[in-house]
């Protein structure tokens, strides 16, 4: 592998599935080969004193200048200078994209699904989208769905491979003092958990689940639903939950660190998030459903954009139309009144994440002769320059 600049606006300790994909992608590389340029963040210090590669944080965007994201090709222009970079890899395809065309230099391309959906908005965007697709050494995604999204565009196969994001949060770093503190808490001994974990956006649906909670509380009267997430969606659904008399069954969960999720996936009794598609706006996977199935628990998730491959239905846990209210209540009661069921699916996760998604096994960086300068990935054994 030879020397390589990600350029990206979104990294730890940035939340959210892109910024954790693309440190789980750096910290399976060679340490000494791959190097970050992400935006300056004042809480960062301690994420970047952590790993063991290089991430150099600078200011991306001028705010008085147009266009803005110049000034992180002038910074991208000095790291490859200092650190002798023989190669990019970008994510998000606009703006970042127009940077790598202009640094000459080979460049790898890393999409998510809403990027590639985003930058189809007018012709000038779908313009240079192409033209940047083209000219890319090499695509990774991150799942089937949004390879189909890039295969629309006319991109060859060949140029394509998926690296599925896999689990960061496990269960061996459950604490059983913390569950217990966190359970009394939040009153939940006795309780049944409904469980949630994402950015509070109205593409995740979590509106839908609480337009179920009046049929779900008929016949679970004990449950509890609860949400871990930040967002500005935050007021409209207790809003929505009080207007609907069913606030009392609802905990949003503000700033909760990642360390602390293994204790909010183990209390939980089922996962849920009804994602759905909003425009271009689209789960290109969802690592919180791996997550949630490693820690034995059964999901349930939107039939929309990468979740269908994230989820097996009726395997690891059910697909439901995100858009049906009923759908979704049934779902629950189904799986909340079944224990035996839900420990199936569950317990099926389980192993299906333990065999499958591991960073380890299932994204091999590795040095190549026939690597002409570029990033090799093996995936299932399949090899992409």
């Amino acid at each position: 592998m030879h020397k390589t600049l990600l350029i990206t606006i979104d990294f730890p300790p940035q939340k959210g599935g892109v910024a954790t994909y693309l440190s789980n992608l750096c910290r399976n590389m060679d340490k000494d080969k791959i190097f970050v340029l992400a935006d300056r963040r004042e809480d960062s210090k301690h994420f970047d004193h952590k790993q063991n590669y290089k991430i150099i944080r600078a200011r991306l965007f001028y705010k008085f200048f147009w266009p803005a994201w110049l000034r992180t090709m002038w910074r991208a222009k000095k790291v490859i200078r200092q650190e002798k970079i023989e190669q990019i890899l970008i994510s998000h395809v606009l703006p970042m994209g127009y940077i790598a065309l202009m640094l000459k230099l080979p460049f790898i391309v890393s999409l998510h699904g809403y990027d590639v959906l985003a930058a189809q908005k007018t012709p000038w965007k779908k313009y240079w989208l192409l033209k940047i697709l083209n000219q890319a050494k090499a695509i990774i995604v991150n799942s089937k769905f949004t390879q189909n999204e890039v295969l629309k565009l006319g991109i060859s196969l060949n140029k394509i491979v998926i690296v599925y994001p896999c689990p960061n949060i496990k269960p061996e770093n459950l604490i059983l003092a913390e569950r217990q503190a966190l359970k009394a808490e939040l009153e939940l001994h006795g309780k049944k958990v409904l469980l949630s974990v994402g950015r509070i956006v109205p593409r995740k649906g979590f509106d839908k689940v609480i337009e179920s909670l009046p049929e779900v509380i008929e016949r679970v009267p004990n449950l509890q639903y609860l949400i871990v997430g930040n967002g500005k969606f935050k007021d409209e659904l207790e809003n929505l939950a009080l207007k609907l008399k069913v606030l009392d069954h609802l905990t949003i969960c503000e700033d909760i660190p990642d360390t602390n999720l293994p204790s909010y996936y183990d209390i939980a009794d089922v996962f849920i998030m009804p994602a759905r598609q909003i425009g271009s706006d689209v789960e290109g996977f969802g690592i919180v459903y791996l997550e949630a199935n490693f820690f034995g628990k059964p999901v349930i998730a939107g039939k929309s954009g990468g979740a269908c491959e994230a989820v097996i239905d009726g395997e690891t846990g059910i697909l439901v139309d995100p858009e049906n209210v009923s759908d979704i209540a049934k779902t629950i009661i189904h799986l909340m009144n079944n224990q035996e069921y839900a420990r199936k699916l569950g317990e099926n996760g389980r192993i299906r994440v333990a065999n499958e998604f591991q960073w380890n096994k299932h994204c091999l960086l590795y040095t190549s002769d026939a690597a002409d300068d570029l990033l090799c990935v093996d995936l299932g054994g399949r090899r992409i320059i």
